[in-house]
């Protein structure tokens, strides 16, 4: 495992974002953390650190702050061969009901799946003391119950995958993990939907995701700023205002975005033209995002949409060797593209955002949903849409498939559009409806910034994870 280091986030920071009753309730589950847990370490594994991970966007603030009120919290990565990552995304496809590259959850698959993870623990588990609290992230991560359960720990599993009705795929993802859930003291989901139909009730708890509003990727970009990050990086064409923009990495040392190496990104040779308005959907390569569907929609009712705005679609730069998936789904969409007349595709931009510097990766994120004139996140499928909190806390006015836990954060008409994951009409007509009203585009995205601040922000999650782990030591 791979240590991932966190400065401590000051509380005062997060205070700042929140009415005084919040603060009061705030400060009354840091009381209930320092009784808790000011002897134990708080152990959280995640699958990976890279920036497109939802687990990693949760538990970096979350551990930032903890550690700031001076509990002892660490964050760990799983080191894992690209075999293991394919299996773990297959686990994650099949509890979003889909069979995902096909493959089998045989014992051919169990036996790399333990042997991983056995390495991975033994590189930690001499650390782990009596009475310490285990935090693992996601199907990758569940078969490492059993042994922080042997060293004396109590472990918590924490689901982020999920859909109502994942159907066959389903059962075969949770007969594979069900050995392991065993180990597990509670077992936490974004939504009830989500938990595993063999837990009892009182070995599970729902925790909705946060956004941190002081991350590189949240954090308070003025206009000037952004239009010059996503100029120095090259994804829009004109002259940044600023040669550099700073931001402050996540173990607190300062920097600065000047711009990325050609080797870095695509799509670069099709920026968006200065002053155009654009439709902008951030994404993992995943056919769950839903993004050849969002060009379809786009090509097919272009006519709908003013005609200076253009459509972007960005994501991850996918490593080739460890991410054979989403390359192929990003060539899915580059492909589709190609297909579409020449005044079409002019307006589609599809961006490669590197990923191997989480902070860089967030700052550009950070921008692009800034500069948007919509944000849309046309999701097939979707377990909550930690995408669409973010362009909410940014007041983007924000179209959304209404599945999964987008449903929860956007109420329809209010702080956003609500539109069928499968309806391209709709789509289109929502989309056009705020470029064209842009009075009512921004009264959604101020409505939408405060309904994330009452709700999603992480004053609510860290008192909700001490309920959490004071009931699985209970």
């Amino acid at each position: 495992m791979r240590t991932i280091d966190v400065a401590p986030l000051p509380l005062s920071d997060l205070e700042s974002h929140l009415d005084e009753v919040a603060v009061r309730r705030l400060h009354d589950g840091v009381e209930a953390a320092h009784a808790l847990l000011d002897s134990r370490t708080v152990w959280t594994i995640t699958p990976s650190a890279a920036a497109s991970s939802g687990p990693a966007e949760t538990v970096a603030p979350l551990v930032g702050y903890a550690r700031g009120l001076g509990i002892d919290a660490r964050w760990l990565a799983l080191d894992a061969p690209a075999d293991f990552i394919t299996l773990a995304t297959r686990l994650n496809d099949f509890l979003h009901g889909t069979r995902g590259d096909g493959g089998k959850l045989g014992d051919k698959q169990r036996d790399l799946y333990e042997h991983v993870l056995a390495s991975n623990a033994d590189n930690v588990i001499e650390d782990v003391r009596e009475g310490d609290v285990v935090i693992l992230h996601d199907p990758a991560t569940a078969g490492l119950a059993k042994a922080f359960k042997r060293a004396g720990a109590t472990v918590l599993w924490r689901l982020h995958a999920g859909v109502a009705d994942a159907g066959e795929a389903g059962q075969h993802a949770w007969a594979f993990l069900d050995r392991y859930l065993e180990d597990a003291d509670l077992i936490i989901a974004s939504r009830p939907e989500y938990l595993p139909p063999y837990v009892e009730e009182e070995r599970t708890a729902v925790i909705a995701p946060s956004v941190n509003p002081d991350s590189p990727k949240n954090r308070v970009l003025d206009l000037d700023e952004a239009r010059s990050v996503v100029r120095l990086a090259g994804y829009v064409a004109g002259q940044a205002p600023f040669d550099a923009v700073p931001f402050i990495r996540e173990d607190g040392r300062p920097d600065a975005f000047r711009g990325l190496a050609d080797e870095e990104a695509f799509g670069l040779d099709t920026p968006v033209p200065e002053g155009a308005r654009t439709i902008t959907q951030v994404q993992r390569w995943d056919r769950l995002k839903g993004g050849k569907e969002l060009l379809d929609a786009f090509a097919a009712h272009i006519g709908l949409l003013p005609t200076d705005a253009h459509l972007v679609i960005a994501g991850p730069v996918p490593d080739p060797h460890r991410e054979p998936a989403a390359v192929a789904v990003l060539e899915e969409i580059t492909e589709r593209l190609a297909t579409l007349p020449e005044s079409t595709a002019a307006r589609v931009h599809v961006l490669g955002i590197p990923s191997t510097d989480r902070e860089v990766n967030a700052t550009i994120v950070n921008a692009l949903q800034r500069v948007s004139t919509v944000v849309t996140q046309r999701s097939v499928v979707e377990a909550f849409g930690l995408t669409v909190a973010e362009a909410m806390w940014k007041k983007a006015p924000v179209v959304a498939s209404a599945v999964g836990g987008i449903q929860e954060q956007v109420e329809d008409g209010v702080t956003g559009s609500l539109v069928p994951a499968g309806d391209d009409l709709a789509w289109a007509t929502a989309a056009a409806d705020l470029l064209l009203f842009t009075e009512r585009a921004q009264e959604m995205g101020e409505a939408a910034h405060e309904a994330v601040r009452r709700r999603y922000l992480p004053d609510r999650h860290l008192i909700e994870v001490v309920d959490a782990i004071a009931r699985a030591l209970d």
